[in-house]
């Protein structure tokens, strides 16, 4: 690893190989998704509190990420630390000069403001697309184009049907845009080609760069122990993960709900209704299973059980129901006629 790392930095020390940049964009990547299930987790909790998050996660996310970001990005050094690696100005970059106001302001808008972009333009894209509509695509273009040619459509709604079917069309050549410019970048920024790894960083200006001794220098003792715990949450992270995984299993399984075989737990099993005895006046039951007791048909066709829970099949048990208003074999009466009979299915499973 140590090899892979220090591919294409031999010639400056401080510029850090593709390797590590996408490695610490792959771990941020996984950092969303982990709060979003923290939140979802406590909001079944206090859904007074965390619903509203839960509901706007891109949201809260990206303030979230804002005030971390802006922390690294001001209080320390003014460059962002993260693993080793940091923001800098190109001008005199191995001296680790402090970035300016405005570097500050254009590093957050790479860092929070272009991620929260995307992800908004990629939900907005899916839920126009028609993912996860119960409408399908063939669908809802058929009502948009009844609402286009309906005169009485206000002239604002058909200027947004337009605009949405124009972003449907627009949106996936800017995606392929985006992501084909990053993969650019990196092919040349891994041949050396150009300084910047991402097209972002390079409209702003900014390199990214390992730390130098002169960047751990300045680090007060709140810094240091800041940075520990930064350590001990990468740790902390996944175990609650897990731990939280752990949870739901445990109360979605038989143990949580005291399913075992001990003899104190049977009081808690609830037993079976008893089974309703035939009449003396009813129909004989059949001697083999699986057989209608009116014309002994085996087996049942088009099974169907009445009230009293013995099953017939469906024309002997609605005629016979129809006319006497009783169940056969028990002799219990069938106020509803027909309605009180209910379809068995077989197990396909």
């Amino acid at each position: 690893m140590e090899f892979m790392s220090a591919l294409g930095s031999q010639e400056d020390a401080y510029r850090p190989s593709l390797f590590e940049l996408v490695a610490q964009e792959k771990l941020k990547e996984l950092l969303q998704p982990a709060v979003q299930y923290i939140l979802a987790i406590y909001a079944q909790r206090y859904p007074r509190l965390l619903l509203r998050l839960v509901n706007n996660h891109e949201e809260f996310y990206a303030i979230l990420m804002l005030f971390v970001e802006r922390h690294y990005l001001k209080e320390w050094v003014s460059t962002r630390h993260l693993d080793n690696i940091k923001f800098t100005s190109p001008i005199n970059s191995q001296s680790s000069p402090s970035l300016t106001t405005a570097e500050i302001s254009k590093s957050l808008l790479a860092l929070v403001g272009l991620p929260y972009v995307k992800c908004r333009l990629d939900l907005f894209y899916q839920k126009v697309s028609g993912n996860g509509s119960i409408l399908g695509d063939n669908e809802q273009e058929e009502l948009e184009n009844e609402e286009l040619e309906n005169p009485e459509t206000k002239r604002t709604r058909k200027l947004m049907i337009r605009l949405i079917r124009l972003f449907k069309k627009v949106y996936p050549i800017i995606n392929l845009a985006y992501y084909g410019s990053n993969l650019a970048y990196n092919v040349a920024y891994l041949f050396g080609k150009t300084r910047y790894y991402t097209p972002w960083l390079h409209l702003l200006g900014l390199q990214v760069q390992r730390m130098s001794m002169n960047d751990y220098s300045p680090m007060s003792a709140i810094s240091t122990v800041f940075s520990k715990l930064i350590e001990f949450l990468k740790v902390l992270l996944p175990m609650s993960i897990f731990f939280f995984k752990f949870l739901e299993w445990w109360y979605s399984s038989e143990f949580s709900r005291g399913g075992s075989n001990h003899d104190g737990d049977n009081e808690n099993v609830v037993p079976p209704p008893d089974k309703i005895k035939p009449d003396a006046r009813g129909t004989k039951l059949p001697s083999t299973a699986n057989t209608c007791p009116l014309c002994l048909a085996s087996p049942i066709n088009n099974p169907t059980a009445l009230p009293s829970g013995y099953v017939y099949c469906y024309t002997c048990a609605y005629h016979y129901v129809e006319e006497y208003k009783r169940c056969p074999v028990t002799w219990i009466k069938v106020h509803n006629g027909a309605e009180d009979l209910t379809k068995l299915y077989a197990d396909v499973m």
